[in-house]
């Protein structure tokens, strides 16, 4: 997660009241906070675009 000396800040997004509900529902079923929820869905967002890039790479070679 975040580095020890970062300082905290704001993240301004425009989403529907139905999506803002849907998160907050889903963070809370499961427990976890919303901002380790966004975390969470960040670094698996940056694991599947990394993974593509490679694949997408490796097709190249061939």
């Amino acid at each position: 997660m975040p580095d020890k000396q970062s300082k905290p800040a704001n993240l301004n997004l425009k989403i529907t009241e139905d999506e803002r509900w849907d998160f907050k529902e889903f963070c809370v079923s499961h427990r976890m906070s919303q901002v380790n929820g966004f975390r969470l869905a960040f670094r698996l967002m940056k694991e599947h675009f990394e993974a593509e890039d490679k694949s997408a790479r490796q097709g190249k070679k061939d």
